[in-house]
This record gives structure tokens, sequence and C-alpha cells, in this order.
């Protein structure tokens, strides 16, 4: 198999690629958690709705930050930088988080208790 090395490999696109699955999965979780009216996994989908919130502003506040430090930009420090904040944003809404899933999940679970009505 040979690899064609020509075409660049463009991060930025990647990213928006993952976000999109991120938002899909998030609207798909949701369906379901409406259809099934269980509210743990609405729960749970609020919070992920809150983590890829809090990822998408940390990753446009990047590049406000100062470049001087000792590790030199690069491909290699753009994944890594994503990546991190990936997990930061997932850390930051276990517990109570920054509020955005709780005000979700209370205006997500009166649609699914009026349809239990």
């Amino acid at each position: 198999m040979k690899i064609n090395d020509s075409m660049p490999i463009n991060i930025d696109q990647l990213a928006l690629q993952k976000e999109n699955v991120g938002t899909e999965e998030f609207q798909t979780i949701l369906e379901k958690a409406r259809e099934s009216k269980d509210e743990k996994k609405l729960l749970d989908s609020c919070r992920q709705f809150e983590a890829l919130f809090l990822q998408t502003i940390m990753k446009t506040s990047r590049p406000n930050i100062s470049n001087d430090t000792f590790i030199q930009k690069s491909h290699g420090r753009e994944i890594f930088e994503g990546m991190y904040d990936e997990k930061l944003s997932e850390e930051m809404t276990k517990g109570q988080g920054i509020g955005l899933a709780q005000q979700l999940y209370k205006q997500l679970s009166k649609q699914i208790n009026v349809s239990n009505k």
C-alpha cells in the first residue's frame, strides 16, 4: 500500500469533522432519551453538550494565548492541544460543571414530563 504524502493533513478540517460527529452524537442521544423518557440519558447528553461547548470555547480562545513558549508551534502540538482541550472539558463537566448542563436538563426534562402526562 502506497501512501501519498503530497496531500497535507488539514488539522482544522479534521477538528471540524470531529465536532460535527460530536454534535450528531449529541442529537442522537438526545432523541433516544426523549423516546425512552430516560432522564439519566438526558442528563448525560446535557453534560456531553456542556463539554462540547467548553471545548469550543477553549479552542477559539487558544490563538489569543502568547506563543512565547519553549515548545515550537507544530501539527503535533496542535493535536496535543486539541486532545488536552477535549479531556479538560470532560473533566470540567463532572460534578456541577459550569451549570449549563443543569439548565439544559431542566428545560428538556420538562418536555419529557409533559409528554408523560
